[in-house]
């Protein structure tokens, strides 16, 4: 029934434990899929447990800081990041 359980691997984050997806207009605006919601947890517990969390974390720590790139190449990685958010959709970001 497009209703999911809410999960955060921080505790600070205030986060509602269920969350409903709905739409006015199903045809236009579908409710995100299930399986893609599926695949988006796994991967999240995936980057968890293997410790890229943090590294994602400080790239985006670090793309928001920096307001232009290094001249040696050293912040392609920010680049990449930032490029790589843009290419895939992110919701938030």
């Amino acid at each position: 029934m497009n209703c999911y359980r809410v999960k955060a691997s921080e505790k600070t984050f205030k986060l509602p434990e269920k969350v409903t997806f709905t739409s006015s207009d199903p045809t236009n605006l579908p409710v995100p899929s299930p399986e893609l919601l599926a695949l988006h947890a796994a991967c999240a517990k995936v980057a968890h447990l293997s410790g890229a969390r943090e590294h994602i974390d400080e790239l985006d720590r670090d793309l928001d800081d920096s307001r232009v790139l290094a001249a040696d190449g050293s912040s392609y990685s920010v680049l990449a990041h930032a490029l790589s958010k843009r290419h895939v959709g992110v919701v938030g970001a």
